[in-house]
């Protein structure tokens, strides 16, 4: 029997668990047609809510229209806006001369004309390499609003990678015009997600825009005692036995993380023929950890010495780094440069700060490696 745990792509049905209460907020934020924040680190489940609240809502014949934009490929404005009116466009018209008409009607500003070239499924495209004026930039973020408006649909645009608007050359320019025209979309449901935490608490807590214009659903590590339920229900259906203690240690070694619990538990299964003891558990997490360990070598080779120095203190339970004796042991010079370090392993998304801000690695299977690995002796 193939292994029941699902890690390559977003989880449905049996093994979508845990999340019943941010089903009904994201489920209940749609209906009102509210702006919904939701990031965090990758793979711990963002889209798989997403989808399984979209379906949800389906099967309650909820009627929406869904749009979803990845823009991890997209480096400046003309680019989001071309492929923004792409993806909308296109879901309205039959056929590309029907777009080309439709852009003409709600945004005839926009200098789009047909793609001869016909690449992928991008219909329309920039008929000169002029920057768009700020005027051009507001019109085509009107696009959504005027088709709902026309077409009585609930609109529903789904973003992911937000984050890397920062790359533009002039985010703040982007960010201003956004957030003057989606402050006035009532009818529209605007799904922002990102998974680099600090990029994101950087543009929606730090900076001036976007404030309060969306509800965030944080979603917090699903309850240990369902995860584990789950993974011995999943061993069971194949005949195989894992005890609660097992399945709880499963879960807790990678402190909740829901991709690598169910790759780790995935390894488990594949190892065990009959019973899971500890021996299949150790060789299990070694398997893990030399999956990652590529990635992880490359992060530790992007670090500097002060920063090694600074994510050991952490990992030895310091908290206090800037009290004379913690600069003296770990040889982090000052507090000014304590600061530094924070600072660049927080845009390395490294570390990111906790209620009572003291930080914490965001990625625990690096730092598992880092505290096993790293700083072996």
């Amino acid at each position: 029997m193939e292994s029941p745990f699902e890690y390559n792509g977003y989880v449905t049905g049996a093994s979508f668990i845990g999340r019943s209460k941010e089903v009904r907020m994201l489920s209940n934020l749609i209906r009102e047609r509210s702006n919904i924040l939701i990031y965090g680190p990758a793979r711990i489940g963002k889209r798989s809510l997403i989808y399984n609240t979209l379906e949800t809502l389906r099967l309650e014949s909820y009627q929406y229209t869904l749009f979803n934009m990845n823009l991890f490929n997209v480096r400046c404005i003309e680019a989001f806006l071309l492929r923004y009116t792409n993806i909308i466009l296109s879901r309205y018209a039959s056929s590309p001369m029907e777009m080309l008409a439709m852009a003409k009607k709600y945004i005839p500003s926009a200098p789009y004309i047909l793609n001869e070239k016909r690449i992928g499924v991008t219909a329309l495209t920039n008929k000169n390499k002029d920057l768009l004026t700020e005027s051009q930039i507001t019109e085509i973020l009107e696009l959504p609003a005027k088709l709902a408006k026309d077409s009585k649909d609930h609109i529903i645009i789904y973003f992911e990678q937000f984050q890397d608007l920062l790359l533009f050359e002039d985010p703040s320019r982007f960010f201003s015009i956004l957030d003057k025209v989606w402050s006035t979309h009532n009818g529209i449901s605007y799904i922002i997600t990102g998974e680099r935490t600090n990029a994101m608490h950087y543009i929606f807590y730090e900076t001036k825009y976007f404030y309060k214009f969306a509800e965030n659903i944080k979603l917090a590590p699903i309850d240990e005692n369902i995860f584990s339920a789950f993974i011995e229900k999943g061993f069971l259906k194949a005949g195989k036995i894992i005890n609660s203690d097992m399945a709880l240690q499963i879960y807790r070694t990678v402190e909740g993380d829901p991709w690598y619990a169910q790759q780790l538990a995935s390894i488990c299964f594949d190892l065990t023929k009959g019973y899971m003891n500890d021996k299949i558990f150790d060789e299990a997490l070694g398997r893990l950890i030399n999956l990652h360990s590529f990635l992880f070598h490359s992060v530790a080779f992007g670090l500097t010495r002060h920063q090694v120095r600074f994510l050991k203190a952490l990992l030895d339970g310091v908290t206090k780094f800037s009290s004379a004796d913690i600069l003296y042991k770990y040889n982090l010079n000052s507090s000014a440069n304590v600061n530094r370090i924070k600072g660049a392993l927080e845009k390395k998304e490294i570390i990111a700060y906790n209620g009572s801000k003291d930080p914490y690695f965001l990625d625990p299977l690096l730092r598992l490696w880092m505290k096993h690995y790293y700083f072996v002796k």
